[in-house]
């Protein structure tokens, strides 16, 4: 049984990286507090130089017990014959940590801080020791957000020992991040009304300051969820291996929630993704792509070039645009998306959409006059929408309700200015803090 600690850490700054990023920096400070033993220093996977006798000569098995927070402790662990021991515990950025290491037994046990890749003590951060008469362990600052193994071995493992593990903030300790780092995954980016700007305007700094790590898919501006998915499932690889993760969690905001979904389910990455919230993803179509493409009755061309110019897609980029568009139809979505791509069980899915109106009485968001035609042209289809996404079509899994925002606000556009009942910066915030309450 775990016993809490008074330690003041909020649970539950990293720097941002984008596709082809080198990493991050290597631990800022490791004193080690060992029990009198230089076995600390071990660098081996063996068994620290003793005759392992029966135990498997290639290396001890690990066994993971579970979550070990700073503020809290192990109490009494049995240690098994021929294996190593490994807790998880989550440490964001620049939050220094004492990491302290009691022998209940009669053998001297070492112990390691590895990022959670390395299980198999290649590359430790830190390394610290204690024998029964000395207790041991480390003083330790987290060189990037999320989970770290803390593993814990004894240097005779063909007899069963005991310790006890104990984790306490000494620095920084207002920080919070979650287990995972956080994906955030674009829709269709080029608006021309927007420009160049950020897509998800400031969040990731935001999110940074408060100590989660975030990362920042870069997909095609607009094109098919088969060739978008694609590219995210590559950038996933590669974000995993930059952040030292086992998984990753993604917030998406519109057709990158669709670009995600394929990925976890057609592609197979749900053993590398923990959780998925989308914001206005079109789940089941939208008509104002259905009338563009002539599915639906209406207006087609003029729906069309509504969306052409919206995202400036001309000039010889119309066809991507177009592969866009016939993603997010509805029969498309329903006949043909949804069927090839249930959930994964392993994967938890949560959704928000916005709700705005003309008028901002009813909803508590006046609809941005770039996108007040496509408004009007999807509630008298569908009623309730975001300027491009119908509230019941942004519905998936858990769904958390509406936020007073248009499909622009929803992600702080045009450049941090949305409307006055919502504040874009706090909402991502309340994800984060979501996925970390949630253990993600």
């Amino acid at each position: 049984m775990w016993v809490g600690l008074a330690v003041g850490y909020s649970g539950c700054s990293s720097h941002t990286l984008v596709p082809g990023d080198a990493g991050e920096p290597g631990a800022e400070e490791t004193t080690p507090k060992d029990g009198g033993d230089p076995a600390g220093n071990d660098d081996s996977n063996d068994v620290g130089g003793a005759d392992p006798g029966g135990c498997p000569a290639a290396g001890l098995p690990l066994s993971e017990r579970g979550l070990l927070a700073p503020g809290q402790e192990s109490g009494p662990v049995e240690l098994a014959t021929c294996s190593r021991d490994a807790w998880v515990t989550v440490i964001p950025r620049g939050m220094k940590v004492a990491v302290r290491l009691q022998a209940l037994g009669s053998h001297l046990l070492v112990g390691a801080v590895s990022y959670p890749d390395d299980s198999a003590w290649q590359d430790k951060l830190a390394s610290f020791s204690a024998s029964p008469s000395v207790p041991g362990g480390v003083e330790f600052t987290s060189p990037r957000s999320g989970e770290f193994l803390i593993q814990v071995r004894s240097l005779d493992p063909e007899r069963p020992s005991a310790y006890s593990l104990q984790i306490d903030c000494l620095e920084n300790c207002s920080l919070r991040c979650s287990r995972y780092p956080l994906l955030l995954v674009h829709g269709w980016t080029g608006f021309k009304s927007i420009g160049p700007i950020e897509y998800f305007y400031n969040v990731p700094d935001d999110l940074s300051g408060l100590g989660f790590l975030p990362l920042v898919a870069v997909l095609d501006p607009y094109n098919s969820v088969e060739i978008r998915s694609e590219q995210l499932a590559a950038q996933i690889d590669d974000f995993m291996v930059q952040s030292h993760s086992r998984r990753l969690d993604i917030i998406a905001h519109s057709q990158g929630g669709l670009d995600a979904r394929r990925a976890i389910s057609t592609l197979g990455y749900g053993d590398r993704v923990a959780a998925l919230v989308t914001v206005a993803t079109p789940h089941h179509g939208t008509p104002i792509a259905d009338i563009a493409l002539g599915l639906l009755p209406g207006p087609a061309e003029d729906a069309l070039a509504f969306l052409l110019n919206l995202l400036g897609a001309s000039g010889g980029h119309e066809s991507d645009a177009l592969a866009s568009f016939q993603s997010l139809t509805t029969s498309y979505l329903e006949d043909d998306f949804n069927p090839r791509n249930p959930d994964d069980e392993r994967v938890e899915y949560i959704s928000y959409t916005g709700l705005t109106c003309p008028l901002g009485v009813s909803c508590g968001d006046i609809c941005d006059v770039e996108i007040r035609w496509a408004y009007d042209l999807i509630y008298l289809q569908a009623g309730d929408n975001d300027g491009m996404v119908p509230v019941s079509s942004g519905q998936w899994g858990e769904f958390r309700g509406t936020i007073p925002a248009d499909h622009f606000d929803e992600v702080g556009q045009v450049a941090g200015v949305t409307g006055p009942n919502f504040d874009h910066l706090e909402f991502y915030r309340s994800l984060a803090d979501l996925l970390c309450d949630r253990g993600h």
